[in-house]
């Protein structure tokens, strides 16, 4: 019976020669090869050698005896190498011209904020409100004013819930129809001391010309045309005649048909005073207004062209 040898380190064939150069992984020495008949590829057959696989040698190639070595594999350093020599030239990529940059876009120059005018007050009528000087007395209250005062007092009693002017407003109109002379008199009487006082207050105010005041503080008064000037003579004319009186409009017409009628020439002396006052509308508005209110006074700045 044929001697059996345990696996692994003592197996039925010697030890591989690992450190034996240029021997295979799978090749026996020569002279320890058993020959094997019947077997291919062992000494004593047809003198053909079986082909072995190859085994990493120390020089670090891969060798397989039998098989031609372009058919092992390369280190991919040598892999490269060969690759470079053995394939041809690569003809030079042509370089695309550079793309021409768009010239950039200005930006607009940023607008200025526009300061926003307030919009002027109207009245019901559509009409422009005109400005009002806080040194003018105040307008006098009426009877109904008075009556609302006392009626929103006992309003607010007996309906506490309610909040607003526009329904207090409403139902004391409503209850002032309702009274009787006798029981309007207490409120009449307060508004006729009120318009008394009030009357005097404005008398007092125009005499020391506060609203001539007012006026030239906002800026002087346009200076009257060659035609304006022409009016006001015709006016004073006409009533040194002696003439019957009529309406302003009558006048108006009459002086302006006149005018028309007026030789150029004849036109000369009242442009002349036009051109004057002009002068004098640009030398006020040159002025402060405390200046110019001191300079004009109470007189008409326009009166000597006039």
């Amino acid at each position: 019976m044929a001697e059996q040898f345990p696996m692994g380190a003592y197996s039925a064939f010697p030890p591989y020669g690992f450190s034996v150069p240029g021997q295979s992984m799978y090749q026996m020495p020569v002279n320890q090869a058993n020959t094997m008949p019947g077997m291919p590829g062992m000494t004593g057959m047809s003198g053909m050698s079986m082909p072995t696989p190859a085994f990493q040698s120390p020089h670090g190639a891969m060798q397989m005896t039998g098989i031609p070595m372009a058919a092992t594999g390369l280190p991919p350093a040598q892999k490269k190498t060969a690759a470079k020599k053995g394939a041809a030239p690569k003809k030079a990529a042509k370089k695309k011209p550079p793309k021409k940059k768009k010239p950039a876009k200005k930006k607009p120059p940023k607008k200025k904020p526009v300061k926003k005018v307030p919009k002027p007050k109207l009245t019901k009528s559509g009409k422009k409100k005109k400005e009002r000087d806080p040194l003018a007395p105040k307008r006098a209250r009426t009877a109904f004013n008075f009556f609302l005062d006392a009626f929103r007092e006992e309003y607010k009693i007996t309906h506490p819930d309610v909040k607003g002017v526009v329904h207090c407003t409403k139902a004391g109109s409503e209850k002032w129809k309702t009274l009787t002379p006798a029981e309007r008199t207490p409120y009449e009487e307060k508004a006729a001391a009120a318009r008394e006082k009030y009357l005097k207050a404005k008398e007092e105010y125009v005499n020391s010309g506060g609203p001539q005041k007012f006026k030239l503080a906002k800026g002087p008064p346009r200076p009257p045309t060659a035609y304006f000037i022409f009016l006001t003579n015709f006016r004073k004319e006409r009533n040194e005649s002696g003439a019957e009186p009529t309406s302003i409009k009558e006048i108006s017409k009459m002086a302006g048909a006149k005018w028309r009628e007026m030789e150029p020439t004849t036109k000369i002396p009242y442009e002349k005073k036009a051109a004057r006052a002009k002068e004098e509308y640009l030398k006020l508005k040159a002025m402060t207004a405390e200046e110019r209110v001191v300079f004009v006074g109470m007189k008409n700045p326009y009166a000597q062209f006039l």
